[in-house]
């Protein structure tokens, strides 16, 4: 990850080593990086073309539910529940994304998925919060 914070654990929640069961919706991957004294987390959903968007919102839902229980509980954070995108997203997914109001929650907060393309930088998720 280029210009990623030193300090980071990138989880692929596909890895049976973890002991998570491997029943019901999750996302791809989870972020955990800190820098200058501000932590960031995101769970990560990878997709190539069409999309369902109840689905995808289910699956960055499991994946905040897991960073909820792996993080300490007075933990304070940036969130961005992020859907990386390849080959460009399809204008009526994106309508359809933006229409459903979705939002993932991760303790206090509640947020909409934030959408970058395959390659961009995973900082520019948070900026767009």
């Amino acid at each position: 990850m280029d210009k990623a914070p030193a300090c980071r654990v990138v989880v692929d929640l596909d890895c049976e080593g973890l002991g998570i069961a491997q029943t019901g919706k999750r996302c791809d991957y989870l972020f955990v990086g800190e820098e200058k004294d501000t932590a960031y987390v995101a769970p990560i959903e990878l997709k190539s073309g069409g999309f369902g968007v109840s689905a995808t919102i289910e699956q960055l839902q499991g994946g905040a539910d897991i960073l909820d229980s792996w993080l300490p509980p007075d933990s304070v954070f940036r969130f961005a529940p992020v859907l990386v995108h390849g080959k460009g997203l399809h204008p009526k997914d994106r309508k359809k994304l933006r229409e459903a109001k979705a939002k993932v929650k991760l303790r206090e907060h509640k947020v909409a998925p934030v959408l970058i393309r395959c390659r961009d930088r995973l900082s520019s998720a948070f900026r767009k919060k």
